[in-house]
């Protein structure tokens, strides 16, 4: 890769990435506090913790002990996976078709459910809903995931309420995955965004939780976070135990609207979302900074993928959404006070 702008020495974020700051030996502001946050975990404690958390719920329910949100990729594949064969957990796996998801990831979701011995449910919103939420999303914001990032909670949410399932984990890693800082919608974000365009009635029960008091009865946990995420190990226990076929290359295969989402956000930000994936991947040991690289500079967008266009239109748009797009953020709408939101967060960690 041909470093046109100068990168951390010790990951491969970009100079353009917001507030990176580097130090006297190029070390970036995030590697910094990513060896703050993490450095000095105790996982043997992690993992008693999540045992006791685990007992807490099992066998409790007249059916099942947890939900597992299952996209068919590596990681909820993998939590679904520990939970079953390592800890006995009566699963149930919750898949939501967000309109992208891609055939094969739907057919794998079916054929290790069905190897694991664990109920599966899918869940398909219309995509007549989707559409226009998609649609307002991309124009005022400049991207369309920030969609699923408000639905898929809340179908997960009614899923385990509906079938009166009380834990939830999924198989989210902070460390591995995490966004930049500030770039997270939340509810508030979303209804003003969708304000005065689409009514909140059509909104309501699939974007926002039927009650607090409910919402807080059912404990979400990340299982990444109290079991080391050993990629390597991942991919060879799937492929070994479910014959997953894919490898560390493969990123976010399960969903279509990948290559366009990236495009739009390298566009937008004009640094890739590949480029922070595989930053936390190097931050973490998982790959050196060299194939980091090498395979950032295979897979990130350097023009609109193939089919693009047919992809705006399928969403009710076209190449006018690039107009103006860098002006674009979901931080140009209110959002959740801070404080409020970090509150809310202690509060569901502290459910029992």
């Amino acid at each position: 890769m041909t470093e046109e702008v100068r990168r951390c020495t010790r990951c491969i974020l970009p100079g353009n990435y917001p507030n990176i700051e580097f130090d006297e030996n190029g070390v970036c502001r995030v590697c910094r506090e990513h060896d703050r946050k993490y450095s000095n975990i105790d996982w043997d404690a992690r993992k008693k913790k999540l045992e006791k958390i685990l007992d807490r719920y099992r066998g409790k329910e007249e059916k099942y002990d947890v939900l597992v949100p299952f996209s068919g990729g590596k990681d909820s594949t993998y939590t679904l996976w520990v939970l079953k064969n390592m800890y006995g957990m009566r699963c149930l796996a919750f898949n939501f078709d967000n309109g992208f998801l891609d055939p094969g990831a739907l057919a794998f979701a079916k054929e290790s459910a069905a190897k694991l011995d664990v109920d599966l449910i899918t869940y398909s919103p219309s995509f007549g809903l989707l559409r226009k939420v998609y649609k307002r999303a991309l124009e005022a914001t400049g991207e369309f995931c920030a969609a699923c990032v408000v639905l898929m909670p809340t179908a997960i949410f009614r899923a385990a309420d509906t079938q009166g399932i009380r834990l939830i984990a999924a198989g989210f890693s902070d460390m591995l995955e995490a966004p930049p800082s500030g770039s997270c919608i939340d509810r508030v974000h979303f209804k003003s965004i969708m304000k005065g365009v689409i009514p909140l009635k059509e909104l309501k029960r699939d974007y926002f939780f039927p009650s607090w008091k409910r919402m807080f009865k059912v404990k979400q946990i990340n299982i990444p976070d109290y079991i080391e995420w050993d990629l390597p190990l991942i991919y060879d226990t799937l492929n070994r135990e479910l014959d997953f076929g894919k490898s560390m290359a493969d990123v976010r295969y399960d969903c279509l609207g990948t290559p366009h989402s990236s495009f739009l956000y390298k566009t937008r930000t004009g640094f890739g979302k590949y480029e922070y994936l595989y930053a936390n991947m190097v931050r973490c040991g998982v790959i050196s900074r060299e194939e980091a690289l090498a395979t950032v500079d295979e897979r990130e967008p350097k023009s609109a993928p193939e089919g693009f266009e047919d992809f705006l239109a399928s969403l009710g748009c076209d190449l006018s959404v690039l107009d103006g797009i860098k002006e674009k953020s979901i931080l140009n709408f209110k959002g959740r006070n801070s404080t409020v939101r970090r509150f809310a967060i202690k509060l569901r960690e502290m459910l029992p």
